[in-house]
């Protein structure tokens, strides 16, 4: 077990050092005295120079790497990434957990650029985003001065196809997961004419979720069983995406255009039975309809020049993301005989609109010849509404209905406008042969108006504003051409959730105790703060077919947000208010540990071992609860594979296995009421096999989830002991791909 930091950095010094004889040289030499070298990903070999030249600590997944599963959403690929997990339903790769840190702590980039979610925790769903359009995924362990501040956990950029190949290809693909339909079609195409580069992308994505959940409640002291639950959840979704890209040459300049615009639909239907501790009996039934919308539209522009004296750019940007969910329940209630007593039918109507601007202008200049700075300001105007009306009525068990009432909670309706100004200076210097330093510091302030009204129309305004400057460090030894050695000391922040910031006070409770607080938000919060550190050695081998890479991180995290609950005089009285604070710390770290063998090349046949494994740890220490564990971060994640071509014959394949090993956490909950929680050991397998005929023709069968992944979960909370498995079926999908 890894305990203490120092022994996780030995223990990566250990690794690292018997790391250091793999391979022989076998690639031309390298300009040492280049800083960064833009590199146009085609394959995973080219990938590996990115990786390896670049002055920040950087994995690089190229198109060819993307694309040889045949995943249907980002989400899929990044399982099987460095220290990536997910929380979510079983098998579903969509709340993202970078280094085992809860969504709201990796920062998502598409094509170098930030992007609104129309989500409280500011991330974005990756299982909504296809695959299929991506050129290269980066994951930026510790960003410097020139990315976004945001990134406690990392940073993972998506680039969207942009290579001008003068090739047209087509993709379809049908499947099943569990008994629902899935597939996705596709076209790309590019050209250059004229001075111009023209990148045409498309795709319609149907997916599904054949997810299945059961539960059981029992007395902890008794061992007696008090309830049961079984509930199917499946889900159905189409994604259709449109990613063009120009780029207009003027000579050395360009001027780039590259909107993007997708639209999604997910529907749920969840039918929920419960019963007590006779499970013949029913004591509820449970029949829940979900219907989501969600769209982006993003318009954005850059402008590119080259200059005597340097660089320097332009850019302008507009997204409005919009999501709307409509939710109709009907609740059956039973007495104690499983005779029908009457139903409860539930509405809720709600709708977010995240609104953002850019405007941003940059330069890169050389100084001296051993300096390369980089300067930039930007502004951003950012806009998040959210309303979430609800209705209730009820029925008797004639049938009858009774009258319809306004259900809506007092926090269900607020805005939060965030305008931020950015300032960033970083400077590239070799400091001398094969080594580089490079520092920086991004200033990033945020004027925020929340405004938010209860279902009685009662409006709450309040104006706020928080600033931070974050410092960075990174420094690059290059020990010999095929071996860096890699550490930097970066300050992060993590901004509040929005429905944090809702200023709106529910009082729905009486707010006497502290059991029964009244709820509310925090306009004050702060960013929560945290310096990292990195250290890592990278080896490349096999003339950078091959590379292994070992990384210790840290990150030590202050002004940590939990939920305190506090008297507070409101209107001349005294009450208990429930309300998130900047209260505590929080201390994460690990090792990771990631390869790229190849085992054999020879007469056509190419055989390559591909993985990873992180060890990750983090504890958080409340004032009030003392040391408790991080939720649901697994101590390790391990990723395994094989990639086969016969170049001959055209035929490949592969597979990848993703192992989280059981785990317990530790913590209190909101309520003061300790929680100890287990997960299940769990075991994913993807395979994939095809054969290319000819540029024309290439056919895959992909099978993923093939173990039938079971999320298992037990759960003692006071005197009460939940178990729950959460049950996913496996996908088989036949692709057929064209160029031309």
């Amino acid at each position: 077990m890894l305990r203490h930091p120092s022994g996780v950095a030995r223990a990566a010094i250990g690794i690292a050092i018997a790391t250091l004889s793999l391979g022989q040289a076998a690639q031309a030499q390298e300009n040492a005295e280049k800083t960064l070298r833009q590199v146009v990903v085609v394959d995973q070999r080219e990938a590996q120079v990115e990786r390896k030249e670049s002055y920040l600590q950087k994995i690089v997944i190229a198109e060819e790497e993307v694309e040889r599963f045949g995943d249907v959403s980002v989400g899929d690929i990044l399982k099987r990434l460095t220290g990536i997990s997910f929380t979510g339903p079983a098998g579903v790769t969509k709340d993202v957990r970078m280094r085992g840190l809860e969504k709201g702590y990796t920062q998502f980039m598409i094509n170098g650029e930030p992007v609104n979610s129309a989500t409280k925790e500011r991330q974005m769903q990756v299982d909504r985003l296809p695959a299929d359009m991506i050129e290269r995924i980066e994951i930026i362990r510790a960003p410097s001065a020139e990315y976004d501040a945001g990134n406690i956990g990392g940073l993972i950029n998506i680039v969207f196809k942009s290579k001008v190949e003068e090739v047209t290809r087509t993709r379809v693909a049908a499947g099943k997961n569990g008994k629902y339909d899935i597939g996705d079609a596709i076209v790309q195409t590019s050209k250059r004419v004229g001075n111009a580069d023209i990148v045409l992308a498309a795709s319609y994505t149907v997916a599904a979720e054949d997810v299945s959940e059961d539960k059981a409640t029992y007395n902890a002291t008794t061992g007696a069983l008090t309830a049961t639950e079984n509930k199917p959840k499946p889900a159905t979704k189409t994604e259709l995406l449109f990613t063009p890209r120009v780029t207009w040459h003027f000579g050395e300049d360009r001027l780039t255009f590259d909107p993007y615009i997708s639209k999604g639909t997910e529907d749920k239907k969840e039918d929920k039975l419960k019963t007590g501790p006779n499970v013949a009996i029913v004591t509820e039934r449970e029949d829940k309809e979900e219907n989501k919308r969600d769209q982006v539209l993003r318009l954005g522009g850059r402008y590119d020049a080259k200059r005597e004296w340097g660089d320097w750019h332009a850019k302008l940007a507009f997204q409005e993301t919009r999501a709307d969910k409509d939710v109709l329940t009907n609740v059956y209630k039973y007495d104690a005989f499983g005779v029908y007593t009457g139903r409860e039918r539930k509405t809720e109507d709600e709708t977010i609109v995240d609104v953002y601007k850019q405007v941003g202008f940059g330069v890169v200049v050389p100084v001296a010849g051993w300096h390369l700075v980089r300067a930039g300001v930007e502004f951003r105007d950012g806009d998040y509404q959210s309303k979430k009306p609800k209705t209730k009525q009820t029925f008797n068990a004639a049938d009858v209905p009774g009258a319809i009432t306004n259900d809506s909670g007092q926090r269900d309706k607020f805005d939060i406008s965030e305008k931020k100004t950015i300032v960033y200076l970083q400077d590239e210097l070799s400091l001398a042969k094969n080594h580089w330093l490079t520092p920086g510091v991004r200033y990033e302030r945020t004027a925020r108006s929340t405004s938010g009204a209860d279902k009685n129309g009662i409006a709450f305004n309040d104006d706020s504003q928080v600033s931070s400057t974050n410092p960075s460090l990174h420094y690059r030894w290059a020990i010999d051409k095929n071996l860096n050695f890699r550490a930097s000391v970066t300050k992060t922040v993590k901004l509040p959730k929005f429905d944090q910031l809702n200023p709106t006070l529910d009082t729905s409770k009486n707010g006497l105790t502290s059991a029964n607080a009244y709820t509310g938000g925090n306009v004050d919060l702060k960013p929560e703060e945290a310096l990292g550190y990195e250290a890592g050695f990278e080896k490349s081998f096999a003339g950078n077919r091959g590379m292994v890479g070992i990384n210790y991180y840290e990150r030590r995290i202050k002004d940590y947000i939990e939920n305190r609950t506090n008297q507070e005089v409101i209107a001349g009285s005294t009450f208990w208010v429930k309300r998130p604070y900047n209260v505590g710390e929080a201390h994460i770290h690990g090792v990771e540990l990631d390869w790229r063998f190849p085992l054999y090349e020879k007469a056509g046949h190419v055989l390559n071992l591909v993985g990873n494994h992180s060890e990750m740890r983090g504890t958080i220490d409340s004032p009030s609860k003392g040391r408790i564990d991080v939720k649901e971060m697994p101590p390790r994640v391990s990723n395994l594979g094989i990639d086969y071509k016969h170049r001959p014959s055209g035929m490949f394949g592969g597979f990848s296995a993703n192992y989280v090993p059981k785990f317990t956490t530790q913590s209190t909950n909101d309520d003061d009421v300790s929680e100890i929680k287990t997960w299940g050991a769990r075991t994913a397998l993807d395979v994939y096999v095809g054969k290319i005929f000819s540029p024309l023709a290439e056919v895959r069968l992909i099978g993923r989830n093939l173990l039938k992944v079971e999320k298992k979960e037990e759960t003692l909370k006071g005197t009460t002991l939940e178990r729950k498995v959460e049950y996913s079926k496996p996908t088989i999908m036949l692709t057929f791909e064209s160029r031309f």
